[in-house]
């Protein structure tokens, strides 16, 4: 809980000339980077669509025999599919929209998205989608991957991630999208993803091929970082605004 505090003219012009001084930074906040379908509403299906606009599917690996998946070929492994009707049991309670992607429990199986946006010093990113684990009989302990990348030459590179894992206590039920963010932190600027085109990734990791996961609402933020020197600035800035303050209280 924030509790206002009350500041003469004077105080709240000091305030202001603290933040003057941030050296262009303004107040830390967060901003969306836009996505292409974040919500896997495209292309429109009544049912289910093995395509996936603006995304692009990770190749099949060298292992890979549609033999032992019954015949599934990899680019059937993902898809977007229509919530199903109201009374339905596998309806999705908190869907974004009206659509979400399935994606099997495949090793390596998954959307990437590169972006025009680059990444840039002093921001750090946190990219957030709403997962729904357990479909299909998947066992406990399958594991999905979402983070970041960029691109060295045509190789990507992973950076930041987080690591989803199946469990009964994270999804209790499939029925229902619980959030989960990989954060990057702020680079200083001699990092070699520093103006490299900003990467997203959704990929299936440790897997047995059973079960699925459903996935909805993707969206990334940026969040400019002020440098330590700025946040010793404001710290400063706030203690004389309380000394200020205090003061003038004590003289009444």
């Amino acid at each position: 809980m924030i509790v206002p505090m009350r500041f003469s003219n004077r105080a709240t012009g000091l305030a202001g000339l603290v933040l003057a001084g941030w050296t262009g930074v303004s107040v830390v906040h967060a901003a969306p980077v836009t996505l292409a379908n974040p919500s896997f509403e495209l292309p429109s299906t009544g049912f289910v669509d093995t395509r996936v606009d603006g995304w692009n599917k990770t190749p099949a690996p060298v292992w890979f025999d549609p033999a032992t998946t019954g015949g599934v070929t990899w680019d059937q492994i993902s898809g977007v599919f229509s919530n199903p009707p109201v009374g339905q049991p596998t309806r999705k309670t908190n869907i974004d929209g009206s659509q979400a992607l399935y994606l099997f429990a495949l090793p390596t199986a998954g959307l990437t998205q590169g972006l025009a946006a680059t990444y840039e010093a002093g921001v750090s990113y946190e990219l957030t989608v709403g997962v729904a684990g357990g479909g299909g009989g998947m066992p406990e302990g399958t594991t999905l991957v979402l983070g970041f990348y960029y691109l060295d030459g045509v190789n990507p590179v992973s950076l930041g991630a987080t690591v989803v894992s199946h469990s009964a206590a994270a999804f209790p039920t499939t029925t229902t999208f619980v959030d989960y963010s990989a954060v990057l932190p702020a680079a200083l600027g001699g990092e070699a993803w520093v103006g490299k085109s900003i990467g997203v990734q959704i990929i299936s990791a440790n897997a047995t091929g059973v079960g699925y996961w459903d996935l909805d609402h993707v969206r990334l933020e940026a969040t400019v970082v002020p440098e330590p020197g700025t946040w010793a600035l404001m710290g400063t800035g706030v203690g004389l605004l309380a000394l200020t303050g205090w003061r003038r209280a004590a003289r009444r």
